[in-house]
């Protein structure tokens, strides 16, 4: 049972549809953020902080993505 629901929600995500608010490509984004979220460690956590940090105020630099 749980095979066949997973089969016919990736063929309304990988359509494109909506399903409520939200689209395809959202889905896929959450379910990778769930795949991932393991892998977060605390250095690139900082790592992360501390070039957001430089961008507030270096702003002809922005090349973290903040």
């Amino acid at each position: 049972m749980n095979k066949v629901f997973a089969v016919i929600l990736a063929g309304v995500v990988l359509q494109g549809c909506s399903i409520g608010s939200m689209t395809g490509k959202d889905w896929i984004k959450a379910i990778n953020t769930g795949k991932n979220i393991s892998k977060i460690t605390t250095a690139g956590v900082s790592e992360e902080l501390t070039n957001c940090a430089k961008d507030i105020f270096d702003p002809g630099n922005r090349g973290s993505g903040c």
